[in-house]
């Protein structure tokens, strides 16, 4: 970073050298320089496809330390320009853009649930992408006459993060009768998930920690003969999306990590009946392969022991608590609205906001709109990040209910929820990411707290809070269904996945 700085003393106007530093300032959660070096690197910026990647910068910055009350006026801007954009022809991307340019379609989901048009932005911006990234000359993949199928799965987060904790179930199952397992992780280092759950569980594993040549990892792929390669990262690494846009397989598909990238590289979109709706085949440019039940199961979490008490945090013991462990991304004010009118005609109720982002601000947009809303802000509880997942998990255990978010709703946080048989409260959009709750809480075996428009989250909210009995029942079926509800037969998924590859593979 200080090399960086030198350098921008010489070269003041230099893009490339202010994109590096807004990275490393957003790597080292420095929210006021990497906001103040986005905009500055917004001043220069002369071309619309340059205008639109430093509105992106400045949107991502701001969304995911959840300072929403700076967010419109930058989110119009940025809305117009990728309008415009998305209808010209024959883009030719900047150099310093031309690798992670997919990426500026990805605020759109945390912004508002509208599944056609932001599917459609999101497929031209990849579109422009591959325009740019693809080789001349693609690579040759031949099918193979063999009895196993080669599967690829590439990451960079086959460690402690939620890709890593979901996908480990999937990777241990696989029936290596039937299968020959390869590992790919791009730019991560190794934990102890990578070495326990991954380095050990496969027959090939290739480990790029500093991957900078998507090319010499697609050739790798190439030589390794993957028939199926499954991407696990999506819009989240700029390597990955490269690596895909060359299409090293014969076949690619796009599960678990995000929503599709819409590269027409991409093959296949893992879901199941819920996660989307019917129509949106009609919209994804992926084929949509739906699993029969649940697009993920998972066998279980560990917990750890719990660290915060009712006592410590000056709630009464008869009083109800609502719990939300979000990203401030995750935090749109829309819900807040919606979460406080359900602590309004709750009494003696206390809501608990934990997770990552701009303290003082998430603290402010939340006590606004206590304040609009009737509610006394001294029922506000603001905690800090646990010191690990484990402590994080056990801590869920002192909520008596769960508001999730919307449009994009919890994931990795709704599972360990419904594993511990706490009451969840959800919304259901139209969007993968206004789903994923539905889809997990349909699979857990349970359909009380899903709403299906504001006034029913609101309802549920409000029934679960006052009822006590309710809420007991929920978590009496919630716990007795783990060793039945699809949500948790990791071993019945594998198999589920198995046959989807194979499915895949005879149709090519």
């Amino acid at each position: 970073m200080e090399i960086i700085k030198l350098c921008l003393q010489l070269r003041p106007n230099d893009l490339s050298l202010l994109e590096q530093l807004v990275n490393l300032y957003i790597l080292a959660e420095d929210f006021d320089n990497s906001l103040i070096t986005a905009y500055q690197f917004r001043e220069i910026c002369l071309t619309p496809t340059l205008k639109l990647y430093s509105n992106y910068l400045i949107l991502l910055i701001l969304l995911r330390w959840g300072v929403w009350q700076e967010i419109d006026h930058i989110y119009q801007e940025y809305h117009d320009l990728l309008q415009e954009l998305t209808r010209q022809k024959n883009i030719t991307l900047e150099p310093i853009i031309k690798t992670s340019f997919l990426n500026v379609s990805s605020p759109l989901p945390y912004l508002g649930d509208r599944a056609l048009a932001n599917r459609q932005l999101t497929n031209r911006i990849a579109e422009i992408f591959l325009d740019n990234n693809s080789l001349k000359t693609p690579f040759i993949t031949i099918k193979k006459a063999q009895k196993k199928l080669t599967i690829g799965y590439l990451a960079s987060t086959l460690k402690h993060h939620s890709v890593g904790w979901l996908s480990r179930w999937l990777i241990h199952h696989h029936d290596r009768e039937k299968l020959q397992i390869a590992i790919y992780t791009i730019n991560q280092e190794e934990d102890e998930i990578t070495r326990q759950w991954f380095r050990d569980s496969r027959d090939i594993i290739r480990h790029f920690p500093y991957a900078q040549n998507p090319l010499e990892v697609a050739q790798q792929i190439q030589q390794d003969q993957i028939d199926i390669l499954v991407d696990l990262d999506s819009l989240t690494h700029n390597i990955t999306n490269q690596i895909m846009a060359l299409k090293p397989a014969a076949k690619q598909v796009t599960w678990l990590g995000w929503d599709a990238s819409g590269l027409a590289t991409i093959d296949y979109y893992i879901a199941d009946p819920y996660v989307l709706p019917q129509q949106a085949e009609e919209y994804y440019r992926e084929k949509i392969y739906r699993l029969p039940e649940t697009y993920l199961a998972v066998d279980g979490f560990e917990i750890g022991t719990p660290n915060l008490r009712r006592e410590d945090l000056e709630i009464p013991p008869d009083a109800t608590i609502y719990f939300s462990v979000q990203s401030g991304m995750k935090r749109h004010p829309d819900t807040i609205k919606l979460q406080m009118k359900i602590l309004a005609q709750v009494p003696n109720s206390y809501f608990l906001i934990k997770g990552v982002g701009k303290t003082e601000k998430i603290q402010e947009l939340f006590t606004e709109i206590a304040i609009r809303e009737g509610v006394n802000p001294q029922r506000l509880r603001f905690l800090p990040r646990d010191i690990d997942e484990y402590t994080h998990r056990a801590n869920l255990q002192i909520a008596d209910v769960v508001l999730d978010t919307y449009p994009y709703n919890g994931a990795t946080t709704t599972l360990e929820v419904l594993w511990q048989g706490i009451p969840l409260v959800t919304l259901v959009g139209e969007q993968f990411s206004a789903r994923n709750s539905y889809t997990f809480m349909i699979n857990a075996g349970i359909e009380a707290g899903i709403g299906w428009n504001e006034a029913e989250y609101i309802d549920w909210g409000v029934k679960l809070g006052l009822d006590r009995s309710l809420r007991q029942d929920i978590s009496h079926q919630l716990l007795g269904n783990r060793d039945t509800a699809p949500l948790w037969q990791g071993k019945k998924f594998a198999q589920n996945m198995e046959n989807a590859y194979l499915k895949i593979w005879e149709g090519s």
